[in-house]
């Protein structure tokens, strides 16, 4: 799933983010490891800890023990967990892995969360993060804001707050939260009528898209292809040069929900090979890593592919030969 966070609902989704972060350190994951990511002749323990007023995921100290089995929410099914935990980033706050990494997977999760429900986590986000008595909107040498009764209010000539003619430095925003896009929430302001309540707000806010979109029929492939991970390069042991590689494998995130069974979504990988192929090839072609190996794609081949039963596909990419001395780096 593509978290779509150029229309409000796509924010306030991406919101629900703190409230899982809540729900995870309630459920005790701090301090605790998470994931074993693998490395040459070792495993790097990744678990979540404190870090100044945030909590980061980061590699625990060599010498430390880690228990088993690994920590694991008990509110998150664990297929999930396991295949978001495997995606996050090393010394990255664990809200931005959260909202990059887990969300994506919590589909019909999110799905399922009411309206209402929507607008109270945005409520109490947007509380948070200071919207009460600050420049909401200036226009006409006039401000608006929410009052302390949470309800949208005409500041007459600007006498409460500094009119600014050109940019606004003074309005509001949830700054360093990339969860929140404020050209969304710039773009529903417009739509606020005095009077009307912080709730009422955030539910125009919900319906608000920067670019009007003519909803279109997804193909078959892009049912099938929910993600795709950045490449792994990896060297097979004794390949000791950094700058070459051995293999590249490509993992592609499947859809859990749309079929009744492994074996339906293993036929339709069959019929939509091809097409799957040929998104990961794009998503292989620009990235940045491999374009600086300088190898035109007509020299790999696909040693292998293997549909895995947590619903996800790997592509193994190879050499087809030797490449020539003047094409190593």
């Amino acid at each position: 799933m593509v978290i779509d966070k150029t229309t409000g609902r796509g924010c306030a989704w991406s919101i629900v983010s703190k409230t899982i972060i809540r729900k995870l350190i309630a459920d005790g994951i701090v301090g605790k490891a998470i994931y074993r990511k693998p490395r040459k002749n070792r495993y790097e323990v990744l678990a979540v800890i404190e870090f100044g007023e945030r909590l980061h995921v980061w590699p625990k100290r060599d010498g430390e023990l880690v228990e088993e089995p690994l920590w694991t929410p008990s509110f998150i099914d664990a297929e999930i967990w396991a295949r978001a935990v495997s995606r996050f980033r090393t010394c990255e706050s664990l809200d931005r892995n959260v909202e990059n990494h887990l969300l994506p997977e919590m589909e019909e999760y999110l799905q399922s969360i009411p309206d209402a429900e929507l607008v109270s986590i945005t409520r109490d986000f947007l509380l948070e993060c200071g919207v009460i008595h600050v420049p909401i909107s200036q226009r006409a040498g006039n401000t608006y804001y929410f009052n302390e009764n949470e309800v949208y209010s005409l500041d007459k000539k600007s006498e409460l707050f500094p009119y600014e003619k050109q940019i606004k430095h003074c309005l509001f925003t949830a700054e360093y939260e990339t969860c929140f896009n404020v050209n969304v929430w710039r773009k529903a302001v417009s739509q606020f009528e005095v009077g009307m309540t912080l709730q009422e707000c955030i539910s125009a806010f919900l319906k608000t898209e920067l670019v009007h979109r003519i909803p279109q029929e997804l193909s078959h492939v892009d049912r099938l292809v929910q993600s795709i991970a950045p490449p792994a390069y990896e060297r097979v042991p004794g390949n000791n040069n950094k700058t070459t590689f051995d293999h590249i494998r490509m993992t592609v995130g499947l859809p859990r929900y749309q079929f009744n069974s492994w074996e339906a979504l293993l036929n339709e990988v069959k019929k939509h090979q091809r097409g799957i192929y040929q998104r990961v090839a794009q998503r292989l072609e620009k990235d940045r890593q491999f374009k600086k190996y300088g190898i035109p794609m007509n020299f790999l081949k696909v040693s292998d592919v293997i549909l895995r039963r947590d619903f996800s596909m790997e592509f193994i990419f190879e050499l087809k030969v030797t490449l020539p001395q003047d094409m190593e780096k």
